[in-house]
């Protein structure tokens, strides 16, 4: 896998990921499950990385009040 590396234009915005127009043609190639299997490695990474307070920040954010 390509090292990622920040573009000076995202210099100092906190979080921010720049895709290519490769790395797009790459995604719709996938079928639904390996996109699937994607995200589910991805949040599961996330949260590993993740405190108690930002995963619970984090459920806080999803819920929906009505």
């Amino acid at each position: 896998m390509k090292k990622l590396t920040p573009l000076a234009a995202n210099k100092n915005k906190g979080f921010h990921y720049t895709v290519t127009e490769e790395q797009i043609a790459a995604h719709q190639k996938l079928s639904i499950r390996e996109i699937f299997q994607w995200l589910e490695s991805t949040n599961r990474f996330v949260k590993s990385l993740q405190t108690e307070e930002e995963k619970q920040r984090s459920i806080r954010a999803k819920t929906i009040e009505l």
